[in-house]
């Protein structure tokens, strides 16, 4: 089984005309335009790794603090492949046996959102993965604010890291795969996704 650790960068809604935040389409409030993944085998030895762009079709402009924050512009997307292109190279990267590591549950919330809204899946749908930030919180001990961030992780864990990584989907993935070797169990903890209560919630929305 392969283990791939994930993540995402993401665009939302913004009233470029009144230069102020509104509100996003209910089904999808976070549109990925970068997915960048780090494959590990049984033994957790980085086998391959996996970048692409997205061009947006829902948010078509970035918003400025997602700009401000990962360097993507709109010329960077301008000639990418669409979403379900994109998650079709995904998926033929991570393989029929998978289990996916992410900094936190909202990475599979929103990757579940994309795939529903492009329809690429058939809902309800469960997903397993792995909670990597909950592992470092309680490896670290880390009781500041709730759960620990990944730069913190990285900082906490003395992993050698650059600053102007991250925020970066390929290079978030590759952090969170180092720090993931650190902080890894025996007996990994496999928490599960379930879409039913999203799909109840949509469908309330579209009435």
């Amino acid at each position: 089984m392969n283990y791939i650790v994930l993540d995402f960068e993401f665009n939302q809604a913004f009233d470029f005309d009144e230069n102020c935040p509104c509100d996003p389409f209910s089904e999808c409030r976070f549109e990925i335009i970068q997915i960048g993944a780090v494959k590990l085998d049984d033994n957790f030895n980085k086998t391959d790794s996996f970048n692409i762009l997205i061009r947006p079709q829902i948010y078509k402009r970035i918003h400025p603090y997602v700009q401000k924050i990962t360097g993507i512009t709109d010329n960077m997307l301008e000639n990418q492949c669409f979403f379900p292109d994109a998650a079709e190279k995904f998926y033929e990267f991570i393989g029929d046996e998978h289990m996916f590591c992410v900094w936190g549950k909202s990475d599979i919330r929103t990757l579940y959102r994309n795939l529903a809204y492009h329809r690429l899946i058939v809902p309800p749908v469960i997903i397993r993965y792995i909670d990597v930030q909950g592992l470092a919180t309680s490896y670290l001990k880390y009781s500041k604010g709730g759960a620990v961030g990944l730069k913190k992780a990285v900082e906490l864990l003395n992993i050698p890291s650059n600053e102007d990584e991250f925020h970066n989907a390929l290079y978030d993935a590759k952090y969170t795969a180092k720090v993931f070797n650190i902080v890894k169990k025996n007996k990994l903890p496999v928490k599960i996704f379930n879409s039913s209560h999203i799909i109840t919630k949509n469908l309330i929305d579209s009435t």
